[in-house]
């Protein structure tokens, strides 16, 4: 309804190995709670899942200790999640649904 849920700083797809967050309107496709994340490589537990572009989503990341913001995206970036803390990742879990849009800009 247009009300800002949260704000802050977060961790997009990593540029330089080719994995930038796409940018466009996406649309919720589910969410879970206590997730595992699996790629070429790797499981990442999560506690928050929330994809909206295929294998791309929402998802809070503890490996992340903290550090979130700034250009850690450009050499140090996700597979194109979005990396939240997991406070907001908890905040956005409750308030979203499926089908709501998601935006992605840069």
């Amino acid at each position: 309804n247009g009300e800002v849920i949260t704000q802050g700083n977060v961790v997009t797809g990593n540029v330089s190995q080719g994995h930038a967050t796409p940018a466009g309107v996406y649309k919720l496709d589910w969410k879970a709670k206590d997730y595992v994340l699996r790629g070429q490589g790797y499981a990442s537990p999560v506690n928050f899942w929330m994809p909206f572009n295929g294998g791309i989503g929402l998802h809070d990341a503890s490996w992340r200790n903290g550090q979130f913001g700034g250009s850690i995206y450009l050499t140090n970036g996700s597979h194109g999640c979005v990396n939240l803390p997991l406070e907001k990742a908890a905040m956005i879990f409750d308030k979203i649904e499926k089908a709501m849009p998601v935006v992605c800009y840069y």
